[in-house]
């Protein structure tokens, strides 16, 4: 393993935390399907614009943070090899090293870089390893040394007795990487300096300066300099492991790709490897762009983008036992306690430990938390239990909580404990008897949600109903004469530092807030991002809200200006989107559960239960100091010809034409700051247009009429959108026909000459129009046939060739209409099922046997699915290793039947692996009918079955594999036939206990 430097490094300004475990930081990639020229990547750099550029092994790119313009050998010839080196200068051009020789782009064109002694005619490969920027100077590695680009030409400045493969200006001098040794070229000459013995023949391709010295990598491993001579860094078996990129970012992180792996080196710390994740694999050039993010170029994978993001995700790795949480809440000691799908785990700063088995407690599910000194106690989907010194009791006093979900439990100030379950809301005083509040006393629905008491010692009720207060052991209805409906479904509550309250609802996924007077409804209209909060938070002038659609923030001075101005369109920024109704934040999984501890604020961070472990969320800013980069107008397109336009003369447009197309950008890559482009033409708009889709960032206009014109880009995302704004200005010229004096010639011919023209071009129009519908129906032919091309391509997985999510989009919702005509299908007897399976332990193929190994499983498990559905039923890869089944309609109740079949038989079959071996796979299946209601077909959509499935899915995972999981109608409960259609996720049936869940040992769970 190679060994971490030793300490000694001066902080810098954060870029990539070097405190935060590589699987936290966020990876973004890109390949050939987002316009890369070719998918090996081999060097990366950024121009003084912003803009970034990569080069590949057939070509070059230049990238804005949406869009790639490629340049291939089309543009020049040498673009065809591979493009080895990248580096700008402070003037904008770009220098590109390739395997063939040197070329500069300048002005938008290419030229070669010969060495002086070679002819143009006689020019042969002159391959370029690294190119530096040294005291102005632009300087290349050359098979026989170090050259300078002076006046067109590559002059000799460092012969050496072998190539230069590498190069790093320093301030002691330029070090040269050389097989068997580095060399040093300042004022006095060059020195060499050899690698330890055993190392003769090794190729230094990578050089790097840390704080703790120079660092080399070679063909035979990684070498650090200390004392005046060079040693192997790192024992081992991998010792000696080649190394084809090295990277020293700000941060003091050295970054350290071999053929088999990426590792990270940190003083003082042990050495961190990454394998099998985004950005970890055959990784041949590694660049930190100007806002700090790390860019990863991938002989496999293409470029991968890696930055701090807002999260940390604390999960197996750390000691969780099952990643599926529904609760979170403090200890006194300190310590974080968990609730999950199988018991309690607590998090005292480094690792979870157990405290109790799901087996321990009356269900698996910690649903709830309360932890005080000396004992916790622990709400389940069927009851409550207390640990206490280690031991789990459960109290015969909480009995008639048994066959409740205990949504919260608290401790008021008086001592009483209060539990907010689906059946009621009960109070344990200190001493004495459990007592139950219901509909008796005063509860429209007994199903309690949450228990709050506030500052004053008010104690607030949310259920599925309304918001109600416990009084002197009254249960009284808050908000119906200021605002707040009774069928207002509270999911979480907050009480705001200076005494307003918020409240989150299932009701149009919006905020309730109460100003002291009336209850203020925020949603859409306001521009609020729909998601039904699970957990609400006040810090750093911000209001923090978790939900199941994600975490966004909204700065109270705009929760201030929307209650004082209701049409007032609020500036909320998504954090986490976990399926939000609208781009942005980071994406990632949240979050689960609605009602007490589901979730905490402690040093700035949020702390939520999710699917996949603890999420952490940092609410406090990232330090983005790098100014915002100029808007720009690229190009702009008239009778086919592009024409770049001059900021210090309007752009002339060609007689003639009046169709114009723009092509505009800010190259952009703070991935927390997204730009929001609006353009506009002035003289023929005033308003600004946005942009249908902010990845083509282009205008077109059509049929202008001839006058003076100025194009506009502006940036909506920044304070002052307009003081940054691009502009050029530019004139469409009159035709001969549109012009004052022609007109007035008209005027003077008026009579029989202008009536012999009209008709002389009249019929010259009617054989134009003609000839012109004959070209337009060829055309529409040629037009339809390329689309039905397109359309099955896009339709299309193009790994398994099954149908994609893109086709069933469109084909699920025909397909249901259809079935509606049918008598079996509309009176219920019959149902389309939907089943979604995963395939198990799919990870441990592509780390055991590879990528390659992994597709070919992909392809054989989609023939394999295409055996065992009918005529008319669906396959689809759903997205990775997971795969959905559509089955036209059959009868109800056959889940079952349907689950076990496709268990045993893909269990049953063999799959090839290459090279003659084979691999045996199960999967998890979740299974739903549809519609799943008989007498409300229409209650729930197509995608939100899905997603029940999925949850399903989870379950069956959770038991062990291998299984199927379904849910149905619990008997006896069905919707009204007048129920409103439900939007967003569709669990909160099962938390209303409409649906239950049955799996394939026939156990009935009723989990959301």
């Amino acid at each position: 393993m190679l060994l971490a430097a030793l300490a000694g490094l001066a902080p810098g300004a954060h870029a990539l935390d070097a405190d935060k475990p590589f699987r936290d930081y966020v990876a973004d990639s890109w390949g050939v399907e987002q316009g890369l020229p070719q998918i090996s990547v081999l060097s990366i750099t950024q121009d003084p614009a912003g803009y970034l550029w990569f080069g590949t092994q057939g070509g070059l790119a230049r990238f804005d943070g949406a869009r790639f313009f490629r340049y291939t050998q089309n543009d020049a010839s040498e673009l065809g090899s591979h493009v080895q080196a990248l580096l700008t200068d402070a003037t904008g051009r770009l220098w590109v090293g390739t395997s063939q020789g040197l070329l500069v782009l300048e002005n938008g064109r290419f030229q070669r870089v010969l060495p002086a002694a070679t002819a143009d005619a006689q020019a042969a490969g002159f391959p370029i390893r690294a190119l530096a920027l040294d005291a102005g100077r632009i300087l290349a590695a050359g098979p026989d040394g170090v050259y300078v680009a002076e006046g067109g030409r590559l002059r000799p400045l460092h012969p050496l007795p072998g190539p230069a493969l590498s190069l790093l200006p320093r301030a002691d001098g330029l070090w040269i990487g050389s097989v068997g040794r580095v060399f040093r070229a300042g004022a006095a000459g060059v020195d060499a300096h050899p690698l330890p013995a055993g190392a003769e023949s090794a190729q230094v391709t990578a050089l790097a300066a840390r704080g703790d010295g120079l660092w080399a990598g070679s063909s035979q491993g990684l070498f650090h300099r200390e004392g005046g001579g060079w040693r192997m860094a790192g024992s081992g078996p991998d010792a000696g492991a080649p190394v084809e990129a090295l990277r020293a970012d700000r941060d003091g992180n050295l970054w350290v790709a071999t053929p088999q792996h990426l590792e990270r080196l940190r003083p003082g710390r042990p050495a961190e490897r990454i394998q099998g994740a985004p950005g970890s694999n055959a990784i041949r050039a590694i660049f930190e762009d100007r806002d700090g993010s790390l860019w990863l170029g991938s002989m496999v994978d293409g470029v991968t983008r890696l930055w701090n993001g807002w999260t940390r995700r604390l999960g197996q790795a750390e000691g969780l036992g099952n990643p599926l949480l529904w609760s979170i809440a403090p200890a006194p000691d300190g310590s974080i306690w968990v609730g999950g799908s199988d018991g309690v785990d607590a998090w005292s700063g480094d690792r979870f430990q157990r405290r109790v088995g799901g087996a321990e407690l009356p269900h698996p599910e910690a649903y709830s938390l309360l932890v005080e000194a000396g004992q916790a106690w622990i709400g389940t989907r069927s009851g409550v239990a207390v640990l206490r010194q280690g031991r789990v009791e459960i109290p015969e006093v909480l009995a008639p909580l048994r066959e409740a979900q205990v949504n919260g439990i608290v401790r008021d100030r008086e001592g009483r404990l209060w539990f907010a379950t689906t059946a009621g809301l009960f109070m344990l005083p200190p001493s004495g008897g459990l007592v139950r509040y219901a509909e008796r006393e005063g509860l429209a629905d007994p199903r309690v949600r949450l228990v709050h008491q506030t500052r004053d010692g008010r104690l607030l009720l949310g259920t599925y109903r309304g918001l109600y207060e416990w009084r002197d052991g009254r249960i009284l209805p808050l908000g119906r004469q200021t605002g707040l409906a009774d069928d207002t479904m509270i999911s979480a509550f907050l009480e705001l530092d200076d005494g307003r309250w918020v409240a989150g609802s299932t009701s149009g996924e919006d905020l309730r807030v109460y100003d002291g007077q009336r209850w203020h409804r925020i949603g859409r209209t306001q521009d609020l991002p729909a998601n039904v909060a699970f957990f609400l938070a006040q810090t750093g002038g911000e209001l923090w809200v978790a939900g199941m659609r994600g975490v966004y923030r909204l700065p109270m001075a705009e929760l201030d200006r929307v209650l004082a101005d209701p049409s007032h369109r609020v500036a909320a920024a998504m954090v986490i989107n976990s399926g939000a109704d609208r781009p942005g934040g980071q994406l990632d999984k949240c979050c689960n559960g609605a009602g007490n501890s589901r979730g905490l604020l402690r040093d700035g961070r949020l702390w939520l239960p999710t699917r996949d472990g603890a999420l952490l969320v940092d609410t406090t800013l990232p330090d983005t100091t790098a100014p915002a980069p100029d808007v720009r107008i690229e190009r702009l397109q008239a009778q086919g010809r592009w024409m770049v336009p001059r900021r210090d003369a309007p752009l002339q447009v060609p007689l003639g034409a009046r169709d114009l197309k723009f092509d505009f950008t800010v190259p952009a890559f703070q991935p927390l700051r997204a730009p929001q482009l609006r353009y506009r033409l002035t003289g023929y708009e005033q308003g600004w247009r946005e942009l249908d889709d902010p990845a083509l960032r282009t205008a077109t206009y059509t049929n202008l009429p001839p006058g003076r014109y100025a194009f506009e880009v502006a940036d909506f995302a920044r304070a002052k959108p307009l003081a940054s704004a691009a502009r050029v200005e530019l004139e469409i010229p009159p035709r001969l026909h549109e012009t004052p004096g022609f007109r007035l010639l008209l005027l003077i011919l008026a009579g029989g000459v202008p009536w012999l023209g009209y008709l002389w071009l009249q019929s010259r129009h009617a054989r134009q129009r003609n000839r012109l519908e004959r070209l337009v129906q060829e055309r529409t032919r040629d037009l339809q046939a390329a689309n039905a091309r397109l359309e099955a391509i896009s339709f299309t997985d193009p790994l398994t060739g099954l149908h994609n999510r893109r086709y069933l989009a469109r084909q699920v919702p025909a397909d249901l209409s259809f079935y509606e005509r049918d008598p079996a299908f509309r009176a219920g007897d019959e149902a389309v099922v939907f089943a979604l399976l995963d395939v198990d332990h799919f990870k441990a193929i592509n780390d055991t046997y590879g990528h390659a190994a992994g597709d070919r499983v992909l392809e054989q498990f989609g023939e394999v699915l295409g055996e065992l559905v009918r005529k008319g039923d669906y396959v689809a890869r759903w997205g990775g290793e997971e795969f959905l089944l559509v089955f036209r309609p059959c009868p109800r109740n056959g889940l079952a039947a349907i689950g076990q079949r496709l268990c045993e038989r893909i269990a049953a079959h063999a799959f090839d692996l290459g090279n003659g071996m084979s691999h045996r796979l199960t999967v998890s299946i979740g299974l739903i009918e549809c519609p799943v209601f008989r007498r409300t077909p229409h209650l729930l959509g197509w995608e939100q079955l899905v997603t029940l499935a999925d949850r399903a899915l989870y379950r069956a995972k959770a038991s062990g594999r291998n299984a199927w999981f379904a849910y149905r109608p619990v008997p006896g409960c069905e919707p009204a036939p007048d129920a409103p259609v439900l939007d967003g996720d569709p669990w909160w049936l099962v938390e209303s206990g409409s649906l239950e869940m049955f799996g394939r040992d026939g156990a009935v769970d009723v989990a959301s």
